[in-house]
């Protein structure tokens, strides 16, 4: 035992000096893994953190959340009905369900000494069972109690904060629903939950006695082992199509694990923005590319310089030592380095996580005695176990006699796979800088493409009560804000442009029964001046106008009647291939009250959220909404936009007498739908340039080493008259030539997965071969220039001085 500690301390100390002995390529070495590690580990510890979401809660592998697919407007929605409880437990009575009810609408409430109201966002009643499902940390009180008695209220550590200012609001009382409730509990929700759960309190009566077609809860089920769900999906799937559609295939049932919504579900009414699955995809193949550059900048320039250790193996094997020995010290060389390395990648990682948690709106933390330092201790030695393993096999087989007798020739494998090594690394820059572009390029033609509607000057007032819009006998509240100064056009939406429409009826046209009328379609509820307003393209027809009071919704008896707009898609689809032979017409909508839409406009087609689908087709009705909220959209003058908006939310506290109205710029949100590709643009943007900084760290080296060993022929071409530009080219060729080759390789399969990732949207970007031909010339730019610098100093040494050496 002791011989093999004193083998060990003879290698450290052995190994210790031969690192140190060559310190530009302990430096190259050192610099080039410490960056490859502090990125790899920045991206491991994001996706970590991603991956961990929703993983703390009880029985979190086998709870599911209820979904549907509506099929006629082709989307998915997380929420279905209360109904479904009854329905699941009739079915198997050991399948457990929980509710949650809310869907994100705001609940105003009056604060004791206040006269303004404020809204309590992300508001949810819930059932009594809800703490069998979720992990919640109940900070003080009994949250059962919220759960289970009338006009008991639970807050959120923060949302108290936000109320109060402190989170000491036990017994305090809330006026809510018209009528006082009492808080009882203050909890906090893990971090890494899709959750977002403001206020708790009981499910209501109403929610409860709601029938099967309606829609409004988040139901959440635990299943019993051995269940098919294959089976189970189309047993309720059929059973709601029957009891709640008439039969019609309207809706088809799905379950999301628990586990996989954040970074699988991207829906409307979500409540939260959730991850991507493929920004964390992308995270590790960069964290993969980074680590594998960094490696290969290890081993070019351990094998390089292998030649210089050759004396020491034949000395070694001479005096005794084997192949294993040598390979062990070899070994423990690269983990000296990689452990040297991992150090200072641990110093930037600290350095850089503020701007990292930023950069990917994260709140990101180290904790070297958790994961993250198991994390990290894994990333490193394997590193420098992958990285070192080639070159100690390499070193240590060097033949003793062949050495010491000065026969040792440098084999060619080595060259080779030097050569390989440096093929990849060309090849996934240039991929990189190929996706960065692509993708800068998608984005912006996102941003700027035609979606049927104006985005600039566009003020939207967010999730107003629709007793004072849609339901108000009178629009006193959109007349007030027209006067305002610099207030072009008021109207209402009750809903978001830059959302998910979740409304949709039948369509009976003239001539047509139930049974051949158009498939549900898509339903916006609107005021007048809509056109104008949202900058629509009128075809043919008008704008909805107070001129026409016959426009706004109106009920009579047992049917209503309204105006309509209709977009060209929507026309089409009725048969009038011209705009213009569509207007007058009356369409019967058929739901709880038959509704008659008389069509005054037709408009070019809308793009409703985000640019991953085609436009959808569009009935807008005038003055109708089942909503409880709406939307107030205002066209501002451009000059006085900041100031209008300053006097516009002055008017709204006033009127409404809320302290919490909520106001964005529509380009701002249109914006904010590309966010995790914004994200995923970023992250390859500053990744593609650390892979291209290790890739010429790792040129470098090898100019250097190749510099020095060919510096006899250099001086030779040069007594012989070459010039230093010749010189120069010729040192540099033999990489252009492996970049070239690189070239090769990178563009088909940058091109093949860049058309995979743009198949994902409806409106893409073309792929340039210029583009495919910059990133190559910029890779043999950069190339040329690190070898050409080195290259120059060996080239203008005087050959005398050189020949001198030999």
């Amino acid at each position: 035992m002791r011989n093999a500690l004193s083998m060990l301390g003879n290698y450290l100390t052995t190994g210790v000096r031969a690192v140190l002995r060559h310190k530009t390529h302990l430096a190259l070495n050192l610099g080039g893994l410490a960056i490859g590690l502090a990125a790899a580990l920045l991206i491991l510890l994001y996706v970590q953190h991603e991956q961990g979401f929703d993983r703390m809660h009880p029985d979190a592998g086998s709870t599911f959340r209820l979904e549907q697919t509506f099929i006629p407007l082709e989307q998915r929605f997380p929420v279905t009905s209360p109904a479904m409880k009854a329905l699941l437990q009739d079915f198997d009575a050991r399948i457990e369900v929980t509710r949650l009810a809310g869907v994100g609408e705001e609940v105003l409430i009056q604060l004791e000494g206040s006269p303004l109201q404020i809204a309590m966002t992300h508001a949810f009643q819930a059932d009594a069972n809800l703490t069998d499902f979720f992990q919640l940390e109940v900070l003080s009180g009994d949250l059962q109690a919220a759960l289970s008695q009338p006009n008991r209220l639970a807050l959120a550590e923060h949302e108290a904060i936000r109320l109060f200012g402190h989170s000491e609001v036990l017994g305090k009382q809330l006026q809510l629903d018209g009528s006082n409730h009492q808080i009882t509990a203050v909890y906090r929700l893990p971090a890494q939950s899709h959750l977002q759960l403001n206020s708790l309190r009981r499910l209501s009566d109403e929610v409860n006695a709601q029938p099967l077609p309606m829609n409004t809860v988040y139901n959440y089920v635990k299943l019993p082992d051995g269940l098919d769900l294959d089976a189970f999906l189309a047993h309720f799937t059929e059973l709601v199509n029957a009891q709640a559609y008439q039969g019609q295939a309207m809706m088809a049932l799905e379950l999301q694990p628990l586990t996989a919504i954040h970074l699988h579900s991207d829906l409307s009414f979500e409540m939260k923005v959730n991850g991507s699955a493929s920004t964390v995809g992308i995270g590790l193949l960069l964290a993969a590319l980074l680590l594998l550059v960094a490696g290969i900048n290890f081993i070019n320039m351990s094998t390089a310089r292998a030649g210089q250790r050759a004396k020491e193996v034949g000395v070694r094997k001479t005096l005794g030592a084997s192949r294993w020995q040598l390979f062990a010290q070899f070994m423990l060389e690269s983990l000296l380095i990689a452990a040297a390395a991992g150090l200072l990648a641990l110093v930037l990682v600290e350095l850089l996580l503020p701007w990292f948690s930023a950069l990917v709106n994260r709140p990101l933390a180290l904790s070297y005695l958790g994961a993250f330092g198991g994390l990290a201790f894994t990333t490193v030695l394997t590193t420098g176990l992958l990285a070192g393993v080639y070159p100690a096999l390499f070193i240590s087989a060097f033949d003793a006699k062949k050495v010491l007798s000065g026969d040792f020739q440098r084999g060619s494998t080595a060259i080779w796979l030097r050569k390989g090594l440096l093929v990849l690394q060309g090849a996934i820059a240039i991929g990189l800088l190929v996706a960065t572009a692509v993708l800068q390029q998608q984005l912006q033609l996102l941003q700027q493409q035609d979606t049927g509607y104006q985005r600039d000057a566009r003020l939207l007032v967010h999730s107003i009560a629709n007793e004072h819009l849609f339901w108000a006998e009178q629009q006193s509240l959109l007349s007030s804000l027209q006067r305002i100064e610099g207030v072009q056009s008021t109207s209402l939406l009750d809903m978001q442009l830059t959302d998910t429409i979740s409304q949709a009826m039948s369509i009976q046209l003239p001539g047509q029964t139930a049974d051949t009328s158009l498939p549900p379609i898509p339903q916006l509820g609107t005021g007048f001046n809509i056109v104008q307003t949202a900058g629509f393209t009128l075809l043919a027809g008008r704008d909805f106008s107070s001129d026409y009071q016959s426009d706004w919704y109106q009920q009579h008896d047992d049917q209503a009647t309204a105006a309509g707009i209709i977009t060209e898609t929507l026309a089409r689809r009725a048969g009038f291939n011209n705009p213009a032979d569509a207007i007058g017409q009356q369409w019967l909508l058929q739901n709880h009250l038959a509704l008659t839409v008389t069509v005054v406009g037709v408009i070019a087609d809308v793009q409703v959220g985000a640019a991953t689908r085609q436009p959808e087709p569009l009935l807008l009705i005038c003055g109708r909404s089942p909503m409880h909220i709406g939307h107030i959209l205002l066209q501002l003058d451009p000059l006085q936009a900041m100031q209008s908006r300053l006097q516009i939310e002055q008017l709204l506290t006033e009127r409404l007498q809320r302290q919490d109205i909520r106001l964005s710029w529509l380009d701002d949100d249109y914006t904010a739908l590309y966010q995790n590709q914004q994200r995923q643009g970023t992250v390859i943007a500053i990744f593609a340039a650390l892979a291209i900084a290790l890739t010429c760290v790792g040129l470098f080296g090898l100019a250097a080493f190749s510099a020095e060993q060919r510096s006899r022929e250099v001086a030779m071409r040069k007594v012989l008259g070459a010039g230093p530009f010749n010189l120069v080219n010729l040192l540099a060729n033999e990489y252009l030539k492996l970049m070239a080759i690189s070239a090769m390789l990178a563009i088909p399969a940058t091109y093949l997965a860049l058309d995979a990732w743009l198949a994902g949207f409806s409106v893409r970007v073309t792929q340039s071969p210029w583009l495919y031909l910059l990133a190559a010339a910029i890779t043999f730019a950069i190339c040329w220039c690190t070898v050409a610098t080195l290259a120059w100093q060996v080239a203008s040494r005087k050959p005398a001085m050189v020949l001198r050496q030999y």
